[in-house]
Formats: C-alpha cells, structure tokens, sequence
C-alpha cells in the first residue's frame, strides 16, 4: 500500500473531459502535497549530486546541447535510484493512462518521464513534443515540484492556444496535460531553479518496426 494519498478517479475523468473538448487541461493540486515534496526533495538530492546532465534537443545521432534554446539538466526516472515518490508517481500516470484509454481510446501503451531542473535564467524556446519522424509521443505530462514558488519567480510554462497565450505557474503539485503534436509550448526563464517531472505517454506503433 502506497505512503501516499491516492487521486480520485474524478481528477482522471475531468482531464480527459478537457483533452477531448480542448487538447489541454491544467490541474492544480493533483499531485497529493505529500507526494509533490517527496519528488521534489528527490530531483534536488540529484542536482545537488552532479545527477541530472545538460538537456539535449533533436533526436538519435542529431542531439545537441543548445543551452540558448534548452537549458534544463534532466535525468530519466527509471534511471535513477528507486524511492518511494518515484514508484508512487510512475503508479499515478498508470492511473492517468487507463483512465485516457478507456475515456478516449487513444492507445497508450506506456509512459516515459525525466526530472527536469532549470538552473536561474534558463528556459526552452517555444516548440513542440511530437519528432517529426515518429508519432508515437500522444500525450504530455508536466508535473510541478516547487514548493517555495511565488508570482514573479518566472519560469512559467507558455501554453500557444487557438484563443490565445496562457501561463501556467509552476507551483508544486500542478499537472498541466496537453497533445504532444499540437500543443506549441515554452518554458519561461526563472529567477531561481525550477524543478519539475516531464513526460510522455506513447502510443502503440502500428508498424512494431517503428519506435
């Protein structure tokens, strides 16, 4: 039995809800407290040890390291020492998923994430989640973890919608779930480290060849 609390099956309903209306949904709080603290404690145990590594943009052999357009330091969970938190989230986004399938059979077959950690002054310039040569990212996750955030910090999260730009602040236990492929986004630059889980649900390739 997890340590910590579970999320009701209704905050899984309502983001599907608005995925189907609008492609995008932001959910303050989802993450239990308890659960949002214990993650974040883990990404900045991993910072403070050299863990996390320089972000990189593109895809196979054509990765850079581009701070100007990415600057965030990132390791991927399953890569990193077991916790608790980590089981518990990785638990969480199993949840979300069967409850995306079910709603609106989208196919999601399995779910990759990385911490992610901005230095002060450092964001990631508008773009999309989708590679080009492959479909199989459906759905992003952003999951918050700063607990001390307040207006003015910066770092927010840059949604680019049909009716307009929005912000989402990046205060510990908000969720902000949207379509990889149309879904154009920013990070903002922060006044102070910015912590966060970024991850993907990928769909099941028609052709197994494709990955």
């Amino acid at each position: 039995m997890s340590e910590f609390p579970l999320v009701p099956a209704s905050r899984y309903a309502c983001v599907a809800d608005e995925l189907a209306e609008r492609g995008w949904s932001v959910q303050e709080q989802f993450l239990p407290e308890a659960l949002a603290q214990a993650l974040e404690r883990d990404c900045r145990s991993l910072w403070q040890q050299d863990d996390l590594t320089p972000a990189a943009i593109g895809r196979g052999e054509g990765q850079l390291v581009v701070p100007g357009i990415r600057g965030d330091y990132t390791r991927w969970l399953d890569e990193c020492p077991p916790t608790a938190a980590g089981r518990a989230y990785m638990a969480l986004m199993d949840g979300l998923r069967e409850a995306l399938n079910r709603s609106l059979f989208l196919g999601l077959d399995t779910f990759e994430t990385h911490y992610a950690l901005y230095p002060p002054g450092a964001g990631y310039q508008r773009h999309l989640d989708r590679f080009q040569d492959s479909p199989l990212r459906t759905i992003s996750v952003v999951a918050y973890l700063n607990s001390v955030w307040q207006p003015g910090d910066g770092g927010e999260l840059r949604l680019f919608l049909p009716g307009g730009e929005r912000d989402v602040a990046p205060r510990a236990g908000t969720v902000v779930i949207f379509t990889s492929a149309n879904v154009e986004h920013e990070v903002l630059a922060s006044r102070f480290e910015r912590a966060s889980l970024t991850g993907w649900f990928r769909r099941r390739p028609d052709n197994p060849l494709l990955r």
